[in-house]
């Protein structure tokens, strides 16, 4: 008879040992080279048109092009001139797979309302508030022209800049004429095509917030709500918009500050989109800042922003979150800072990389966990083929992590797109999260790094070891603390372990009244 063969164990060990190195090669390759998903809508670049063919490896899934009434019909309502955006690059980003975001803006001269208050007959201005019946025509034929290219209006720029001589500043009218000009513009909109989404202003929320204003999302809604024809006109708008910058906690308090004022107004449905936002760096030498800046981030700490902001806000329930900006001029007159991914000779910082990656590992998103323990950060993000997890530290000072694995083995990718595979030791990953750089006070957080593991998390609570602040040997972990991954099981070794004690404390007892 003859015996089956078996390979030696020595020789075994070798297999498995060439395979696991050749799976990890693989995985670190595929990580780097992978082909490019189709761009997701949720993921937003400004002014891509600036340079396609950076947009098109950065993947982003749409662009805001600003569309300005007084270029457009600088001499009268019968005038009608070429847009400042010309269509051959609107088309560009309709061919590369983006929307293309309308954002409708500045009143001519002639189309000012003589008869408003707000209007300085002596000294007309863009900012001024228009005679309604021309800026419905206008926008009507605004929107009859980008018909089937435009879907998505935004209504004016950040009217809550209250300042008039502040350099931001866009709108001269009332809180109550900002919401005649968005009703009107939105029923001539809707009036071309029913199906196209209007949204309120980017708001900036600090310029209410800092000097203890109520905040203008809030007065617009006062104002909206109380209109009885409101209710069966969708309220005007589809959405809001939002444009915050540098500091990721801070704005993901603001997002969710945001939807419980939307909950307030029973408008809980309406979507909110970050749509500007980066942390331009104050230390760049290639192009540094026109003057001491306010807030100060490194190339890393814009490079870490991109992953931290796209995290947070997600986790607070933005629809769409958009970077300002793709590109920046070398001399950027119009910033202090120069905000690019791109500086002016085209040459790109470390945050380019790190939105790539962004638009690579978190495109197609199902569902977004957000958890924290001490300083160390985890959100996690559930795709059809694999989870996500973007980590990092807010600490001045390293951080040893203990995290719950899905898998056996996960891909460990940092800021810079470096990938390794790491391999879980009894259910979990043993890491050290860098320290925050702090340049300028510690708002950005640490180095960030995406955790991929190719299995679904089944309700893990990811962070398994609160943070400790020193690096301090983890000790090893019970069994039990090893098995308890997710709630559900917590609950059944619970109950396991009622149990075990209760059995405990009956044959203590018997003992007891048997020795008596």
């Amino acid at each position: 008879m003859n015996r089956p063969f078996k390979f030696p164990r020595c020789t075994l060990f070798l297999i498995l040992a060439g395979l696991l190195t050749l799976l990890t090669g693989v995985s670190q390759q595929s990580a780097a080279q992978s082909p490019l998903p189709t761009p997701d809508p949720r993921f937003g670049l400004v002014q891509t048109f600036d340079d396609f063919t950076a947009a098109n490896e950065l993947n982003a899934g749409f662009t805001r092009i600003k569309l300005y009434w007084d270029i457009i019909q600088p001499a009268g309502p019968d005038d009608w001139q070429p847009a400042n955006v010309p269509d051959p690059l609107i088309e560009a980003d309709l061919a590369a797979g983006r929307q293309v975001i309308g954002l409708i803006v500045r009143t001519p001269a002639w189309a000012r309302d003589p008869a408003n208050p707000a209007n300085d007959p002596a000294h007309p201005s863009a900012k001024d508030v228009p005679d309604m019946a021309l800026w419905a025509d206008f926008v009507g034929k605004l929107v009859k022209q980008y018909q089937g290219r435009i879907h998505h209006w935004i209504i004016w720029n950040e009217p809550d800049v209250w300042d008039p001589n502040h350099p931001g500043s866009t709108w001269n009218g009332s809180v109550a004429d900002f919401v005649t000009l968005h009703k009107t513009a939105y029923f001539a909109i809707k009036a071309v095509d029913p199906t196209a989404k209007v949204y309120l202003p980017g708001l900036t929320w600090w310029w209410d917030d800092e000097y203890d204003r109520e905040p203008y999302l809030e007065r617009m809604l006062k104002l909206i709500t109380a209109d009885p024809a409101a209710p069966q006109n969708n309220y005007y708008f589809d959405g809001v918009i939002y444009h915050l910058y540098y500091k990721p906690a801070q704005i993901f308090d603001v997002l969710n500050r945001v939807r419980l004022i939307l909950q307030q107004f029973g408008l809980a449905n309406k979507t909110i989109w970050l749509a500007e936002t980066n942390a331009p760096p104050s230390n760049d030498p290639a192009e540094p800042p026109h003057r001491e800046p306010r807030f100060k981030a490194s190339l890393a700490e814009q490079a870490g922003f991109m992953l931290q902001v796209h995290a947070l806000a997600f986790a607070a329930g933005a629809e769409r979150v958009q970077i300002y900006k793709l590109y920046n001029s070398a001399d950027h007159p119009e910033d202090v800072q120069p905000f690019g991914l791109l500086r002016g000779d085209k040459s790109r910082r470390p945050a380019f990389e790190a939105y790539k990656l962004v638009t690579t590992y978190l495109s197609g998103w199902q569902k977004v966990n957000y958890f924290e323990q001490g300083d160390v950060v985890a959100v996690v993000f559930e795709r059809p083929a694999d989870t996500v997890t973007v980590l990092w530290n807010w600490a001045n000072e390293p951080r040893p992590l203990t995290l719950q694995a899905i898998g056996s083995q996960g891909l460990l990718i940092d800021q810079t797109g470096q990938a390794q595979a790491i391999t879980a030791s009894r259910g979990r990953y043993q890491l050290t999260l860098p320290p925050a750089e702090c340049l300028g006070g510690c708002y950005i957080g640490g180095p960030t790094f995406l955790l991929v593991e190719a299995h679904a998390p089944d309700r893990r609570f990811p962070l398994a070891v609160a943070p400790t602040p020193t690096p301090t040997p983890t000790p090893p972990p019970t069994p039990l603390e090893v098995l308890a991954v997710s709630p559900r099981r917590q609950l059944g070794f619970g109950v396991i372990s009622a149990g075990l004690l209760a059995v405990v404390a009956a044959a203590l007892i018997w003992l007891w009244r048997r020795n008596g």
